[in-house]
Order: C-alpha cells, then sequence, then structure tokens
C-alpha cells in the first residue's frame, strides 16, 4: 500500500471512528449480500452471473451489482419498520432528516370543501413526504419504480414491503416529472413462504389517542411460481385539541404578549344596534353611533335580556378540532409472479386502500354578512329594527346593523371522507436469448382514486332564513332545540383520478471495454391521467357574488380534466478505468429522458454521473442532472375557491397624476381615496386554465457531491458525506394578492393586471377590491443546498469476562440545509432574494438547519431491542407576531427518544415487541398563531405525547 493511499484510508477512518459508536437502522444501502429476490425485475436466466446477481437501484435504470453508486440513497429495511411499531408508513418515513417543510398526516385536522387542491384536503388521514422541504409535489413516490397515483403513503400495507429506499436528489432523467427533490420507493416483498398474523395495540400516557389493528400476511413459493398475499386492518380513535394543554385555545402572540383568545362569534351573539336602543346599558358607542350587545339571561324577548357586549365575550373554537383525525384503513395485496419458461415470467403487483376518516370543526359561524336577514317585525326580534348588511343582492335591504353568532344549535361541522384507491401493475419479463446478456420487461400499469367527501351540519343560508322567518330564535339557541338544525345541509365533494401507462423497457452490456462491459438501459412509456372534481349544486361557488348557497367557506367549484405523456428514455454506464494506480475503478454514468406532454409540450432533461474509487474501499462520487415538473392536474384545472387575504393596496392616498400613472392598477380609485389597510379582500384561487393561462414547467437543476467510505481494515464501518444543491425556475406557485396588485402597479403591461377587479358602482367603496384572481402560475426561483452525512458500525463481538452481551449495530443519519432561498418575482422592482434556513413560515413550513437520527440495535438469542433518538435544531418562526410586522420568535430545539424490545418464542412460533414513542414526553414548541388551529407545527413535531405500544406476530 502506498503512502498516499494510506493517508487518504487514515484521514477518513478517523473522522469516522470519532462518532462510529452511534446507531442507524436507516442504512445507507442494502448490505452486499442483500438477496437478489428483493429485485422484482430480475429474470429467470441460466446466465446467472449477469442477471440475478444485479438489481435495479433506485435513481439509475441500469442492473449494478455495486452497492454504492452515485446515486446516495438511504434504505429503510424491514428491520425498521418493524421496530418502529408503526402501524402505517408515513410516521416512519416524515422522520427522516432529508423530509422537512409541509407535510400531511393525521395530525392534520380539516377546515371544510371547497380546497385549493381537493387531492390534498386535510383530515383524510393521509401521510405525504416533503423532501428538502420542496412539498409534497415535488416528491415523487413510487411502487417498484412504478409512480403511485394518490402519493399518501399510508395507503401502502407494511407487510408487502421488503424496503424503502428514500433518494433526496433530483432524479427526473431516471423517474421523469415531479422527482426535483427526490423520490421514496417501496420495494415490495418476494418469495414469502407460509402465513403469520400480527395483533397490534397502542394509547398515549394522556389515555387517548389508541390505535389497534392486525394483519395477516401469506404466502408460497415454487419451482415456478411465487404468491403472496395479505389482509391489513387499523383504526385510530380521534383526539380533541383540548386534550392537550398547548392546543386547547387558539394562542396569539399580540405586542409581545401571549394571549389565549377566541372567536368574536359567540353563541349569545354579537348584535350592532344604535345608542338610541342600547342607551340604557352604558355600552361605548362607535364613530358611527352604535354599539355591541350580547345575550346575558332570559330568552331574549326582551332589551332586558342583553348587555353590553364584553373583551372576553369570545369562543373557544379550537376546542372541539381534532389533533389527531379518526381513522380506518383496510388494506389488501397480492404479488406474484409465474416462470413460463426458463426466460419468460410473468408477474403483478396489486394492491387495494380502502379508508374512512373524519376531521372536525366548531359549530358554523353566520350572520347578517352570510347574507342572513332578521327583519323588523319578525316576533323574535325585540329591538325593532332590521339587521342586514348583503349588498350583493338587489332589493335585499341594507340596514346597516348586524347580527353575528355561532350556530351551536347545530351542532359541530364533521369532515367525513370515504377513501377508495387501487392499483395494478403486470406483465412480463425475460431475456432476448438464453445466453445473453439483455433482458427486458414490458408492463401495463392501472391506478384509480376515488375520495368522497361530506361535511355535516354546513349551514344553508336560504334554510336557515326560513327557520328564523318561522320563528326559530337565532336570539337564544337554547330555547329552539333542533329547530335551527333544519338551516343546515351536507354537500359532498367526489374526487376521483386514474392513470393508466404501458411501459417498455430493455437493457444490457454493450460493448466490451478494458474496464468492463459497457451497459445501456433504454425504454419508453405512454401515460395519461384524469381526475374530475364535483361539488353539490348547492356548494357551488358563484364567481359573481362570490358565495353559493352555503357558507363561503365551504363553497366549492368543479374541476375536471386530462393530459397524456409519451416519454423515452436511456441511460448507460461506461467503466473508464479499472484496477489502475488511484483508480481501482472509475465510471462515467450518462442519462436522458425526453418527455412529450399534450399539455406544455415536449422537455429533454439529462444527467451526467462520475463514480471513481481511487482505492477499493472509497467512492467519490457526483451527479449533476436537469430536473422538470410539469403542471399537474390540480394545478392546470382546479376550479375557482375563495380565500380571503389581507391586502396593502398601493393606489391608496394617491395623487390624480400618481393614479394616471398607475391606471392599469388602479382603476376607479377616486384621487386621495383612504381605502383600507390593510383590507381583506377576495381572492379566487383556481388552476391556471379556469382563468385562460398557460403554464410551463418547473425546470433546475440538482448537484450532488460526495463520497463513501468503507475501511476493509475496520469491517462492518461504513460513512458517506454528501453536498447537495437544488436549483428551480419558473416555480409553479399560486400567485398572492399582494403579488398581484404590486406587479400589476409596478408594470402596466403585466399580464396580471386582469386579475384584478376594483368597485365601480358602488357609491361607499369607490375604487375599492372587489375580487382577485390568484391562479397557479410560473413565478420565482427557489434554490436550496446543504450538506448529509450517514455513518453505521456493526460494532465487532465481544465478551465480557466471559459473558456474551450479544450483537450490537450503530449509525447516525443527519442532514444540514445551508440555504433555502426563494425569489418570489425576479426581476420585478423592490423584491429580493430571501433565505428561509433556519425558520418556520406557514407557507413554506419547518426548514430547520439541522435534523438527524441515532439508533442502536441489540440483539441476543431471542432478544432484541432498539434506542433510537431524532433531533430537529432551533429554528425562527418569522412574523410571529399578530401585531408588529418582522418580529420573529424562537422555537427551542427538540430531542426525540423511542425504545422498542422483543422477544421471541419459537416453541409457540411467537414474537412479541413493546415500545414506547416521545419516552420523555418531548412538547412540540409553541408558533402561537401560526401554527394554523393546533399553536404548533404538526408536520414536524410529535402532538400527542408519550405513547405505549404492543404487538404479537405468529407465523405458522
Amino acid at each position: 500500500m502506498n503512502h498516499l493511499s494510506l493517508a487518504v484510508r487514515l484521514a477518513l477512518t478517523a473522522g469516522a471512528l470519532t462518532i462510529a459508536g452511534l446507531a442507524q437502522a436507516q442504512t445507507q444501502t442494502p448490505p452486499a449480500d442483500t438477496p437478489s429476490s428483493t429485485d422484482q425485475n430480475t429474470p429467470p436466466s441460466r446466465n446467472k452471473a449477469k442477471t440475478l446477481q444485479s438489481v435495479v437501484v433506485t435513481g439509475s435504470l441500469i442492473r449494478r451489482v455495486d452497492v454504492e453508486t452515485a446515486s446516495p440513497v438511504v434504505t429503510l429495511d424491514r428491520a425498521t419498520l418493524t421496530n418502529s411499531g408503526k402501524p402505517v408508513l408515513g410516521d416512519v418515513l416524515q422522520a427522516l432528516p432529508s423530509i422537512s417543510g409541509n407535510a400531511t398526516n393525521p395530525s392534520n385536522n380539516s377546515n371544510g370543501g371547497g380546497v385549493a387542491s381537493p387531492l390534498l384536503e386535510a383530515g383524510d388521514g393521509a401521510s405525504r413526504v416533503s423532501l428538502r422541504g420542496l412539498g409534497i409535489n415535488r416528491t415523487l413516490v413510487l411502487v417498484n419504480g412504478q409512480r403511485m397515483a394518490n402519493p399518501d403513503i399510508n395507503l401502502i400495507p407494511p407487510e408487502m414491503i421488503d424496503r424503502v429506499d428514500v433518494l433526496a436528489e433530483g432524479a427526473s432523467t431516471v423517474y421523469g416529472s415531479d422527482a426535483i427533490g427526490g423520490v421514496v420507493n417501496f420495494i415490495l416483498r418476494k418469495d414469502f413462504q407460509g402465513a403469520q398474523i400480527s395483533l397490534n395495540d397502542g394509547i398515549s400516557s394522556h389515555g387517548d389517542s389508541q390505535r389497534r389493528g392486525f394483519n395477516l400476511t401469506a404466502g408460497a413459493t415454487g419451482d415456478k411460481f411465487s404468491i403472496a398475499a395479505g389482509l391489513d386492518y387499523n383504526k385510530y380513535d380521534e383526539t380533541l385539541a383540548s386534550r392537550r394543554k398547548f392546543s386547547r385555545q387558539q394562542l396569539y402572540l399580540s405586542s409581545g404578549s401571549v394571549v389565549a383568545a377566541g372567536s368574536s362569534s359567540i353563541p349569545t351573539g354579537r348584535i350592532q344596534l344604535p345608542a338610541s336602543i342600547v342607551g340604557q346599558y352604558g355600552c361605548t358607542v362607535d364613530s358611527n353611533g352604535n354599539a355591541n350587545v350580547t345575550l346575558a339571561q332570559g330568552d331574549g324577548s326582551a332589551l332586558g335580556d342583553y348587555r353590553c357586549r364584553l373583551p372576553s365575550d369570545t369562543y373557544n373554537y379550537a376546542a372541539l378540532n381534532y389533533i389527531q383525525t379518526a381513522q380506518k384503513r383496510t388494506n389488501g395485496f397480492v404479488l406474484g409472479s409465474y416462470n413460463f419458461t426458463d426466460s419468460l415470467t410473468g408477474f403483478v403487483d396489486a394492491f387495494y386502500n380502502h379508508t374512512s376518516s373524519s376531521g372536525q370543526d366548531a359549530p358554523s359561524p353566520v350572520g347578517t354578512g352570510d347574507g342572513l336577514i332578521i327583519y323588523a317585525d319578525n316576533p323574535i326580534n325585540p329591538f325593532g329594527i332590521t339587521f342586514s348588511q348583503n349588498r350583493l343582492f338587489p332589493g335585499d335591504p341594507n340596514s346597516g346593523y348586524t347580527f353575528q353568532t355561532r350556530l351551536t344549535g347545530a351542532g359541530t361541522r364533521v369532515h367525513s371522507y370515504i377513501t377508495n384507491t387501487g392499483q395494478i401493475n403486470a406483465g412480463l419479463r425475460g431475456n432476448f436469448g438464453q445466453d445473453s446478456s439483455w433482458i427486458w420487461d414490458a408492463s401495463v400499469n392501472y391506478s384509480h382514486t376515488k375520495r368522497d367527501q361530506r361535511d355535516t351540519n354546513e349551514v344553508d343560508i336560504p334554510s336557515l332564513q326560513a327557520a328564523v322567518d318561522a320563528g326559530a330564535n337565532i336570539f337564544d339557541q337554547a330555547s329552539v332545540g333542533d329547530q335551527l338544525s333544519k338551516g343546515v345541509k351536507t354537500p359532498i365533494y367526489i374526487f376521483t383520478q386514474s392513470t393508466k401507462q404501458a411501459q417498455f423497457n430493455a437493457s444490457g452490456e454493450l460493448l466490451d471495454l478494458p474496464a468492463g462491459a459497457m451497459q445501456v438501459s433504454m425504454g419508453a412509456l405512454y401515460r395519461k391521467q384524469m381526475m374530475n372534481y364535483t361539488v353539490s349544486d348547492f356548494a357551488v361557488l358563484d364567481p359573481v357574488t362570490t358565495t353559493c348557497q352555503i357558507l363561503q367557506e365551504a363553497c366549492g367549484s368543479p374541476g375536471r380534466g386530462s393530459y397524456n405523456v409519451k416519454e423515452v428514455f436511456a441511460e448507460t454506464l461506461i467503466p473508464l478505468l479499472s484496477e489502475q494506480p488511484w483508480a481501482h475503478s472509475l465510471n462515467l454514468d450518462l442519462g436522458i429522458r425526453s418527455s412529450n406532454y399534450s399539455t406544455t409540450g415536449t422537455t429533454t432533461n439529462g444527467k451526467i454521473a462520475i463514480e471513481w474509487k481511487p482505492v477499493a474501499d472509497l467512492l467519490v462520487r457526483g451527479t449533476i442532472s436537469q430536473v422538470f415538473r410539469a403542471p399537474n392536474l390540480n394545478e392546470l384545472y382546479d376550479g375557482r375557491t375563495l380565500v380571503q387575504p389581507n391586502l396593502n393596496d398601493p393606489c391608496r392616498g394617491l395623487s390624480a397624476a400618481d393614479l394616471a400613472a398607475h391606471q392599469a392598477a388602479c382603476q376607479f380609485v377616486p384621487v386621495n381615496w383612504g381605502g383600507n389597510d390593510p383590507a381583506q379582500v377576495n381572492t379566487f384561487y383556481s388552476g391556471a386554465n379556469t382563468v385562460g393561462a398557460k403554464l410551463k414547467p418547473e425546470k433546475g437543476k440538482s448537484i450532488d457531491i460526495g463520497l463513501v467510505y468503507d475501511p476493509d481494515w475496520i469491517p462492518g464501518l461504513s460513512t458517506s458525506l454528501d453536498f447537495w444543491h437544488i436549483y428551480l425556475s419558473d416555480t409553479l406557485t399560486a400567485i398572492q394578492a399582494d403579488t398581484v396588485v404590486n406587479s400589476c402597479f409596478n408594470n402596466a403591461s403585466s399580464p396580471y393586471c386582469s386579475f384584478i377587479t376594483r368597485e365601480n358602482n358602488d357609491s361607499t367603496k369607490p375604487g375599492q377590491v372587489f375580487l382577485i384572481n390568484t391562479p397557479v402560475v410560473n413565478l420565482g426561483n427557489t434554490s436550496t443546498s446543504g450538506i448529509d452525512y450517514t455513518l453505521r458500525y456493526k460494532i465487532p463481538h465481544f465478551d465480557l469476562g466471559g459473558m456474551d452481551p450479544g450483537n450490537f449495530r450503530a449509525g447516525l443519519n443527519t442532514s444540514y440545509t445551508s440555504t433555502y432561498n426563494v425569489n418570489a418575482t425576479p426581476g420585478e422592482p423592490g423584491t429580493k432574494t430571501v433565505n428561509y434556513a433556519g425558520t418556520f413560515t406557514p407557507q413554506f413550513g419547518n426548514i430547520s438547519r439541522w435534523r438527524g437520527t441515532l439508533t442502536l440495535n441489540w440483539d441476543k438469542g431471542n432478544w432484541n431491542a432498539q434506542w433510537q433518538s431524532r433531533y430537529v435544531h432551533r429554528l425562527t418562526a418569522l412574523n410571529g407576531d399578530a401585531v408588529f410586522a418582522g418580529v420573529n420568535i424562537p422555537m427551542a430545539s427538540v430531542l426525540y427518544h423511542s425504545i422498542q424490545l422483543g422477544y421471541a418464542v419459537p416453541s409457540i412460533h411467537t414474537r412479541f415487541d413493546v415500545g414506547v414513542d416521545n419516552l420523555s414526553n418531548k412538547l412540540p414548541p409553541l408558533i402561537y398563531q401560526n401554527g394554523g388551529n393546533y399553536n404548533v407545527d404538526t408536520a414536524t413535531y410529535d402532538v400527542l405525547g408519550r405513547y405505549y405500544w404492543v404487538r404479537a406476530t405468529v407465523k405458522f
């Protein structure tokens, strides 16, 4: 061994050994002796040296014998999934350090229908992942290399999984659109023999959040066939937010003080009256001579039943939200293959999932602002004045006196979901001749998802109006029983999506080069995707009035569309050097993919990767690849959804000359108009096609440079270090109201000027913004970079004074985010690039700089145990104060611990496992009003607290 080679080994080993006692069940790659049965694309062949011993690795089309390639893949094996004790896969995946930002999971409640993206409704019990914090739309989820139409990883039965490969770099040349942050690839089991049944149960230390279920798996393998099938069932109980101190009431950080706030819509009403009527109460009168009162006693039939409204008259809506949604999941799967000949195999992989789940919100707030009118001559009205304020419908009175209440008499709003998803991938694979290295596979893939959403107890304004007109005393809900329940309806929102795909692949050795065989893989596919979203007639949003028959928040719009894509792709691995000084091996990996979308045209993307081993146990790797994401069906065809953000209007207070200079943005605005600073405005989110706009794909680059060190003189030790950078332009995003108005204000020819509608016929609000269209557009640049470090160590066996302590495995998996730069409107005056690394925002979620997991595994005889720690670094919540803009608040770092202990009883073929998650009962850091209805970030932190679980598994 020469001196320089030795120096390289010593330098790398010295750094690795300083943390060699750390542990990791999330191994970097499968061990070198991983059986080829994990490869679903390996046909039987007499040329076993060239086929059965090589596998297709995630991140490449090339079949490899090497366990380490240019792609930095983190693998979760079956032991990792089993030791976690999780009955669904979402909780396991979302704890990986490479996953950050916003994601959905069963801790996300629902807030009603008409959502911006119908597939991504919270409350449906789904779990979706966001690699590199780039969002769930930029993480591709695969099963055996085939994309899932519905990327809810909780749909996949855990018992059908052999391992999970996570590649956190762009992989568009291998997998096509969406693989920008990376891919999560679920590799299915094969060769299952016998049967097993497993029962699981769990409960939190608070005595709630119970989950229980079972799975049954059976299989058989013969000379010509392999088949495995299973059934899985899990039930999660709902958990009210009031069961946790941090979420039992909405918290606001206001002027530096924490305020436990609630809604001003209260069951006893907020009633605006002229001072002439309420003068006897001594209420504070506003500038218009009006005052607010609320019901204090009696039945509301007399003035004496009311008192002045107090600041404490609020309603705690947060207590009725779910911090864990209720859900039941039933999964079934069949995996099979049959060898027709030595060189031809048929295969089928199929699974089906039925999920019922529900979220809950407090009873609806409702009042005159929603179109309700309480006439002066109604017997229930003791005030002798009409309450109304709806100016949208000609002929309706507009008294100027308002009434607002909380419709507790109608009950809580429950958002129920029934989701059915099926997917099947079937085909043939074989060899081109018995002695050829070339193999092929042809497959068809079909998937279908249908989600039925029903929102019970949504207020129906005409029905409520009829009940009030008939004498239901809305001033005193407690006295009218179920009369007000006649004023509610159950809108139904049905979302369906399907995918049909046909694909052909071929691969083999093309040329024999001095350093080895040049390998090539190529293929083509055709895919068609369709979506349809329907809404009950009475819940369809009217784009003219911005209302529907029920409350605005539950209004939705139908959407329908489809596209097809034709793709051709190829990849080659070229061995350049082998067994040379300073080049134990040197390989060049080239890939290209051309994709033609019926919606956006053709895009071609390539990659180049280098694998260099200066010595046998050191791999230096680098990949540069082009990435893209075509607009999905929701971004293209979503119907309109009402959103009501605040707007700082730049047209406020302008002179005549300035108004003339900015006429495109400030049409109808009068000179020196004061406007509203800021004011809530109506905006319509929608897909681009809904407003006649066109979209193009996002495009960018993904770069990864790293090394892997497996010192042969320290058996069992492996470590890797990777630098990554992803850059994206023409980002597909829903434009914000401020961006629309400011862009038009600064540029009269901005395409966004047509998105603004101002008042031109209302003498009370001339020039005020009435509506802004905020569809999905191509806007801005996003880039992120950082470093990943992994280490695993199988500690050599040792004795303690003649006592065998067992076997230990240890490891570490960490990710550091250096930058997360966003420029929302490049080229616009006054815009700048903001680095969100180390921050939390509602838009991008939790982008903490450091995340990591440490795991220590032990086994001896029939016993095994695991200790795992998960770390999320401290960060800053931006704009955390509700009053003062620009005030940021710190969020503390969090360290979670979990333990598992298992024991096998061979005599009864049974294994028992027990575990505790969040052992130290760590609370999530508070972010107050930025945390939605929970005051915390449910996409990142545990919200249930210490959790106990047990499992028993019997094999036959």
